[in-house]
């Protein structure tokens, strides 16, 4: 759920493995057939957290600095972990890792597990979506590491290629050992999918409120059982207050349906305000409601090859019908 909360496939990934110690970025397994790459990252988190837990702060953020950062420059970047780019990136992530620390300090233990089986769920994840989607292509990495409260997926721009990574911290925040990710996963997946068809540089809003809430409404046609947490992420009483303020919420995006103002993003796709009068991360819901009213009589598919001029026109109209116009 992109930008939070964004795998690519070409996949075969039935076959893959972990590399299970903390090294540089290699390959998980060498995959002749597949054109992609999975990079497991966490081990050197567990290593860092061997040797930093119960150390005073201070400490702690050293290791942070020397166990990770710097082993993983293009990685722990500010662009990838959406951190200010004004300021410098030591200042940045210590500041981000004292915030962290207490939030997800109670969850490790889902943490480890989700790390540990991350991988060996993901083929049946991926197996899944291309009975949709066979025409998925992806010839970039898959990252899995600690986005240290970053994202739970994204997709970001690494070494100059579109790069799909996964925050197992987020991950065991957000859905916990025992619900089920699978929905996340898809989610995640048809961004991937989706930027096939795509300019990967337009960031006018009503792109954003259509990639995020066509990347939902497949998640759920894909599962649909999927609902709350599972099919919209943290808030949890985001979809209920969204759905209240349906008519405001979709007026306002239409109004500045053109803008590519990161404020403007952040107010309707972000999560760092849970009681701003703007529902965080509301925008995934209306988007949702969006593509619920463009979709009938089209497949997946087609949705998701459609081009920016019908796109903007299909979303204008959509959102005039939530505002009840």
């Amino acid at each position: 759920m992109c930008r939070l909360l964004i795998l690519c496939i070409a996949f075969a990934l039935a076959g893959c493995g972990r590399d299970s110690s903390p090294t540089s970025d290699a390959p998980v397994a060498a995959q002749s057939a597949a054109s992609y790459r999975v990079i497991d990252i966490t081990p050197d988190f567990w290593a860092f957290w061997s040797a930093a837990h119960g150390k005073p702060l201070e400490e702690q953020q050293r290791l942070l600095q020397t166990m990770l950062l710097e082993r993983h420059p293009h990685i722990y970047t500010a662009h990838v972990l959406t951190l200010p780019d004004d300021e410098p990136l030591e200042e940045a992530m210590n500041a981000r890792y004292e915030r962290w620390l207490p939030r997800i300090s109670p969850h490790i233990e889902t943490m480890k597990k989700v790390s540990e089986r991350i991988a060996s769920d993901l083929p049946e994840y991926e197996r899944s979506f291309r009975k949709t989607f066979p025409d998925m292509r992806y010839t970039g990495n898959v990252y899995f590491m600690c986005s240290f409260g970053g994202f739970d997926g994204a997709v970001r721009t690494v070494n100059g290629e579109r790069t799909l990574l996964f925050g197992v911290d987020m991950i065991a925040y957000v859905y916990g050992e025992h619900a089920d990710p699978q929905p996340f996963f898809h989610h995640e997946l048809f961004h991937i999918y989706h930027s096939q068809f795509l300019d990967k540089d337009d960031d006018r809003l009503f792109m954003n409120l259509w990639s995020e809430g066509l990347a939902t409404y497949v998640a759920k046609a894909l599962n649909p059982s999927a609902e709350g947490v599972n099919l919209f992420g943290l808030p949890l009483d985001m979809p209920e207050r969204a759905a209240a303020m349906l008519p405001q919420l979709a007026r306002e995006l239409r109004e500045n349906m053109d803008s590519t103002s990161p404020d403007t993003y952040a107010r309707f796709f972000f999560g760092k305000d849970e009681h701003a009068e703007v529902p965080a991360r509301s925008g995934y819901y209306v988007g949702y409601r969006v593509v619920e009213k463009i979709a009938p009589g089209r497949e997946l598919r087609e949705l998701a090859g459609m081009q920016p001029a019908e796109i903007r026109a299909a979303v204008e109209k959509a959102l005039l019908g939530l505002e009840g116009r």
